[in-house]
């Protein structure tokens, strides 16, 4: 039986390239919407998310017993897109800035909203690596929904705030974290791949025990997640299963992938 078998559709990206620099060919590599028969394996490595379209990864990982998959499948399904994301944290009780689903709303909601918030955010429901995300006032917005209303219209829009502290959390388990403070050229998005900066940081005190709560609700072996800070409140803005490791790994000088592989829930495999 395979050791380990990881789930991707794309396995020339880092985060591969830095499995197989640990691993050599311990691992095999499966592609849902290409392979037909999924292998045998101790553990199962999911790094697919919704970008593709189609739920036909989480089919193939429902057919296995749920120990062996990386992370849950119940977070895996949970926080693939915004819209349940925000929903589960709203009745969890952690906050989000403000925002609506613009899937099936009309435009006055969205002129209602944007009389609150002048400048707001859209974002894809289902996005990855800062992909889609917007800042728009009203008359651009409007410019901007008629060419997706009707067609393509799962995104929500969110309100904007300015001048606050992006961090990034990335955890493994209960015994390892590295947060990182993020900044963006835009202001709009500070993800690495669309030339995001990033230092080393800390959550301030003031929230951790609120964050805590959060990692260990997730469900979740490893992941990031984004948090604004605007004050005394912190906001969560993004719950990421799949996250990636380059600017995690540049910036932290740790050896993140060796880290993942000898965590307790891969069962000393390498």
């Amino acid at each position: 039986m395979n050791k380990l078998v990881v789930v991707t559709k794309n396995k020339d990206t880092y985060f591969v390239k830095r499995l197989i620099e640990e691993v050599g060919d311990s691992a095999v590599f499966f592609n849902p919407w290409q392979d037909f028969i999924l292998p045998d394996s101790e553990k199962y490595l999911v790094r697919t998310t919704g970008v593709y379209g189609s739920d036909l990864d989480l089919h193939f990982l429902s057919t296995l017993p749920a120990h062996s998959i990386i992370n849950p499948l119940s977070s895996l399904k949970l926080f693939r897109s915004k819209l349940t994301q925000y929903q589960w944290l709203e009745d969890k009780g952690f906050k989000t800035p403000d925002w609506i689903n613009l899937k099936g709303g009309d435009d006055l909601e969205a002129e209602k909203f944007f009389r609150l918030f002048p400048f707001a955010i859209v974002k894809p429901q289902i996005g990855q690596g800062g992909w889609g995300i917007e800042g728009l006032d009203w008359p651009n917005f409007k410019t901007w929904w008629k060419k997706r209303k009707g067609r393509d219209e799962d995104y929500l829009l969110q309100r904007f705030l300015p001048n606050v502290r992006e961090l990034r959390l990335f955890f493994i388990g209960d015994h390892f974290r590295v947060v990182l403070e993020r900044q963006s050229k835009s202001s709009i998005a500070a993800n690495f791949k669309k030339q995001g900066s990033a230092v080393l940081s800390k959550i301030p005190e003031e929230f951790q025990l609120k964050v805590d709560q959060l990692v260990r609700a997730t469900g979740l072996d490893y992941g990031a997640i984004d948090f604004l800070i605007d004050g005394d409140q912190i906001y969560v803005i993004d719950i990421n299963c799949v996250p990636g490791i380059e600017q995690l790994e540049a910036i932290s000088g740790e050896n993140i992938m060796r880290k993942l592989l000898t965590a307790n829930f891969f069962s000393q495999l390498f």
